[in-house]
């Protein structure tokens, strides 16, 4: 994602952004947020279903403080972020 070389024509190359919550396709419950991509390969002068076939796109995504890993895209998928329970965990207050 930060390779210069590549600028908005190519963005096609990467499913996911800096940021993006994303879990396991084999292990849903391993999840983790994308801090880098890269693609990997060769780029062909006319970008096309070729790019599929002469290389692959990698991230790195953060599983917490001190640990991360590298993915490729077809080993995740997009997670949804949890949605904030509040204070009483997702129960009502009690009166």
């Amino acid at each position: 994602m930060d390779d210069p070389r590549l600028d908005e024509s190519f963005s096609f190359l990467f499913s996911f952004k800096k940021g993006d919550l994303v879990e396991w396709k084999d292990e849903p419950s391993l999840k983790g947020e994308v801090t880098d991509g890269v693609f990997v390969g060769e780029l062909p002068a006319h970008a096309g279903d070729e790019v599929y076939q002469k290389g692959r796109t990698l991230y790195q995504v953060r599983l917490d403080e001190d640990e991360s890993t590298i993915a490729a895209e077809t080993e995740i998928e997009k997670a949804e972020r949890p949605k904030y329970a509040g204070r009483t965990g997702g129960q009502g207050l009690e009166s």
